[in-house]
């Protein structure tokens, strides 16, 4: 909490009955070389995150191995109509994974919420996935004023459930009596020189009715899955994608399994 130049590395951390890695408020983090994992099976352990940014800057996370039973590294901030009046609570940016490898519990590599105000310059790049949740999950709550942009994925290679994920979140909901209508904005993201085989869809993008999303791009990516791209924003634009529907069943969606 409140940590400015932090490293983490070669380190090891397992069986986490929460979430396994909590930065709050810090900035300048190095955590690099690090596994961290917990089980599935006999028992899992939800809510287990690998890495919660909570109002951090400047964090590199590299040549890692995540597989807990929640999300890699997840971006966090606070919730709620009053959550951009309440001190403690703040922005996530400038977030750099790289040759990072994300394994088969995972129900998001990178995600944004579900507490999440504002996650900006975030970089994915050159990183293996062996899953079958979103590389990219943003949860979109309909009590909360959340700002996603300026995130590039790129050089993503494996097996995910789909490139991106983005789903109304309304664990906990309440307006607290305010009367106010929260409003999520996404934009700016690139999705560049990715080639996957997706479990479930190429992606999903379909938030709350009050959510404005702008400037979508798909780049150089080949995606073998089970469902097509499914959105509903019209300002999404894909240049040398190539896709491959094939038959069969598609995997169970992480989001409509549990709520966490």
């Amino acid at each position: 909490w409140g940590c400015d130049s932090v490293r983490l590395d070669g380190l090891t951390f397992c069986n986490s009955p929460f979430w396994t890695c909590h930065f709050y408020q810090c900035r300048n983090l190095d955590i690099r070389n690090c596994s961290m994992t917990t089980p599935a099976r006999p028992l899992r352990a939800p809510s287990s995150d690998c890495i919660d940014l909570d109002v951090c800057s400047n964090v590199k996370i590299k040549n890692c191995f995540f597989n807990t039973d929640d999300d890699g590294v997840c971006l966090k901030g606070g919730k709620g109509v009053y959550a951009h009046e309440t001190t403690g609570n703040g922005s996530v940016d400038s977030v750099y994974v790289t040759n990072c490898v994300f394994g088969p519990n995972l129900h998001g590599t990178v995600t944004l919420g579900s507490e999440c105000l504002r996650g900006t310059h975030v970089r994915i790049d050159s990183c293996r996935v062996d899953n079958t949740c979103a590389i990219l999950r943003l949860k979109m709550r309909p009590d909360t004023d959340q700002f996603y942009s300026d995130i590039r994925v790129s050089n993503i290679t494996g097996r995910c459930g789909e490139i991106i994920a983005m789903r109304p979140w309304t664990q906990f909901f309440t307006l607290e009596g305010s009367g106010r209508k929260p409003k999520g904005r996404v934009s700016d993201i690139v999705f560049e020189n990715i080639d996957v085989d997706c479990a479930q869809a190429v992606g999903h993008m379909h938030g709350n009715p009050s959510d404005y999303v702008s400037g979508i791009v798909f780049r150089n990516v080949k995606a073998r899955a089970k469902k097509p791209f499914h959105c509903v924003y019209p300002d999404v634009s894909m240049h040398d994608v190539q896709i491959e529907l094939q038959a069969g069943e598609s995997a169970p969606n992480p989001d409509e399994q549990f709520e966490k």
